[in-house]
């Protein structure tokens, strides 16, 4: 799946909370599996920011960032289902925020 890296900023950012929540293994699994499958684009979108960032005084460089934020990069992308989340309602699991469910847009089958 071409993922932007503006989608893989907002989804490293804001999983951390969720690694901590009881979550169907379905769902664990993915997000496990999605991470890791983005940490070689992660630390390639880490080192061309901090360049620009070295290379602009504050406030300089937002063009370049914007288009290092639009750059898709192929990932393989663990998808689920909507039912798979459905289950966090569950008294057994952790229930999913709008902001969680807003960040797992991508993996989630349609």
């Amino acid at each position: 799946m071409l993922i932007k890296n503006s989608q893989l900023v907002n989804f490293l950012n804001g999983v951390g909370g969720m690694q901590e929540k009881k979550l169907p293994i379905k769902v664990a699994h993915a997000i496990a599996l999605n991470l890791k499958n983005m940490e070689a684009a992660a630390i390639a979108y880490e080192e061309e920011r901090k360049k620009l960032a070295s290379s602009y005084q504050p406030g300089d460089g937002d063009e370049e960032l914007q288009e290092l934020l639009s750059i898709e990069t192929e990932i393989p992308v663990q998808t689920i289902k909507f039912s798979d989340l459905e289950k966090c309602d569950s008294d057994k699991f952790d229930a999913l925020s709008v902001q969680d469910m807003v960040l797992l847009d991508f993996m989630t089958e349609k």
